[in-house]
């Protein structure tokens, strides 16, 4: 650490940079390349692309966007939902969603397809297409490490200038830039396997018509693979107009604002993570 304390301010501060960057690049190399291989198979359902492809969130809009284009469901009064028809239900997730005997909420909804969120999602980790809990950890801290060593040798060196009455505001706010991208690393990302990431990628090129005209039959699978944004233009665009007005709130359709493509889970798998 005496190597760095040595460096004058305008050095380090050249140095910083260069380090900022490649720790950027490898914050999106290391969740790429360093994720389990899993096993690659093809998913089942509607269900499984949904939580494959963005987990518990997508699969309670793609599901409200089935059962809303096939009729089955309606917007009720005061931002809540109605059902139509109960015996519309062509799975365990739509049945869940059927069953309700009065006005619910988008956020009930979601409530209610919770366990078998988990179902769906303990299935895909043991077909080898999501990762567990204890690969997640591990490939988190791998993508964020690059952030942290590189936070520590800034704050080194800015407490050794400080000492010195060297001027550090700008250092300051570079360890704030690197604490933050860090925080971000570790938090975002797909939680599939390199097999996972294969099959979703399979399932968007076979499934591109589906981003301009998907039918009614197809609104719920379109939605599980991009997203509600493929519900613009369509009879249905009030899935997504609900969704982006209520984005993490209980009047939209899900439970995030990433909604507009094929990115998921607790990231974007597409995006590098």
């Amino acid at each position: 650490m005496e190597f760095f304390s040595s460096y004058t301010g305008g050095d380090f501060l050249v140095f910083y940079f260069v380090m900022l960057a490649t720790c950027v690049a490898a914050g999106l190399w290391i969740p790429a390349n360093l994720r389990p291989a899993g096993r690659r198979g093809a998913v089942e359902d509607l269900e499984e692309v949904a939580v494959l492809t963005g987990g518990a969130d997508r699969l309670s809009v793609a599901i409200i966007s089935s059962l809303f284009a096939k009729g089955a469901i309606a917007e009720g009064k005061k931002k809540k939902l109605i059902v139509r028809r109960h015996d519309a239900g062509e799975g365990d997730a739509e049945r869940a969603v059927l069953a309700k005997v009065s006005d619910f909420s988008p956020a009930e909804a979601r409530t209610s397809l919770k366990v078998q969120a988990e179902r769906v999602e303990a299935r895909l980790i043991r077909r080898g297409l999501l990762m567990n809990s204890s690969e997640r950890i591990r490939l988190r801290f791998l993508s964020a490490l690059p952030y942290a060593l590189l936070f520590l040798i800034g704050l080194y060196r800015q407490q050794a200038g400080a000492t010195q009455g060297e001027p550090t505001g700008f250092l300051i706010a570079l360890l704030v830039v690197t604490f933050l991208f860090g925080i971000f690393r570790f938090f975002t990302g797909t939680n599939r396997t390199i097999a996972g990431q294969e099959v979703v990628k399979s399932l968007e090129e076979e499934g591109s018509r589906l981003k301009r005209a998907p039918q009614a039959d197809e609104a719920g699978f379109a939605v599980a693979l991009f997203g509600t944004g493929v519900l613009v233009g369509t009879p249905w665009e009030p899935v997504h107009a609900a969704r982006q007005a209520g984005s993490g709130g209980e009047s939209g359709f899900g439970g995030d604002g990433s909604d507009g493509g094929g990115c998921g889970g607790g990231g974007c798998g597409g995006c590098g993570g």
